[in-house]
């Protein structure tokens, strides 16, 4: 009796469906529609499950079927920092005069012209060759230092190097400015393939000195991140033409410089 009425509850139990329809026109819609009830519920669940399956799996499918481009690399823009004006310097004194040389006083000979006299009336000796060699001639004899005469040695003046300053008046500058560099560098720069496949990623910080004629010299890396990166950036660096030299009191000057590069996939 239970199982009865539990399948007379259910309206779209088979047997309620025959008692129903028995002796009735089964072609009539209700009669089709609750018969295959069960059958449609299920149906829709399943497409109703793909559905949400296939929404929620959708974004990783088109981005496995899509073709990687080319990883770029991203520099970061430098924005020119304004720095202070640096203290003023001292002007520098002229070099003080050179000291004045006290000639020696020299021994002279009297050398006079010979006179020919009777022996009785010659009352000087005539200085010998070999005195007059060492002496300065004049009228009388003067006891004092000899005289010897050497070559004249030229004075050779040897600039000694001068070591790059930090900041100054006017810093030196890349052809054209900021602009022109980062336009530059992301020209040039190579993202090390190594470095690309493992997925390295970085700040690499080198230092140079620009020097007075604007020729960069002394570059050095000051943060490396490795792989090939610090070499990278060092390439385009070298490649960069002459700088326009930094100046300090309206004189050109060598000026140390530091310069990030930013390696980052995409």
């Amino acid at each position: 009796m239970s199982i009865l009425k539990a399948s007379w509850d259910n309206a779209t139990s088979p047997e309620r469906v025959e008692l129903v329809f028995e002796n009735r026109n089964k072609n009539y819609g209700a009669f089709v529609i609750r018969t295959t009830y069960n059958k449609t519920m299920l149906t829709a669940f399943l497409i109703a499950v793909s559905a949400i399956v296939l929404a929620f799996y959708l974004p990783a499918i088109i981005k496995a079927l899509t073709p990687k481009e080319d990883e770029d690399v991203v520099v970061k823009k430098i924005t020119e920092a304004k720095l202070m004006e640096p203290p003023p310097m001292d002007e520098k004194k002229p070099p003080p005069p050179p000291p004045e040389i006290k000639l020696p006083e020299l021994k002279q000979v009297n050398f006079t012209p010979p006179v020919i006299k009777p022996d009785e009336e010659v009352d000087q000796e005539v200085a010998e060759i070999e005195e007059i060699k060492t002496a300065v001639i004049g009228t009388q004899d003067v006891e004092g230092d000899t005289v010897s005469y050497d070559a004249p040695v030229e004075n050779v003046v040897i600039e000694e190097e001068q070591a790059p300053l930090l900041i100054v008046e006017q810093m030196p500058e890349f052809p054209g400015g900021v602009e022109k560099m980062m336009e530059f560098i992301q020209k040039n720069l190579v993202y090390p393939p190594l470095a690309k496949e493992n997925g390295i990623e970085g700040r690499v910080v080198l230092s140079f000195v620009v020097n007075s004629d604007g020729s960069i010299v002394d570059i050095k890396p000051l943060k490396k991140i490795g792989w090939g990166c610090e070499e990278a950036a060092i390439d385009v660096v070298k490649k960069m033409p002459g700088w326009k030299a930094g100046k300090q009191n309206g004189k050109a000057v060598r000026v140390q410089f530091n310069l990030p590069f930013l390696f980052q996939l995409r």
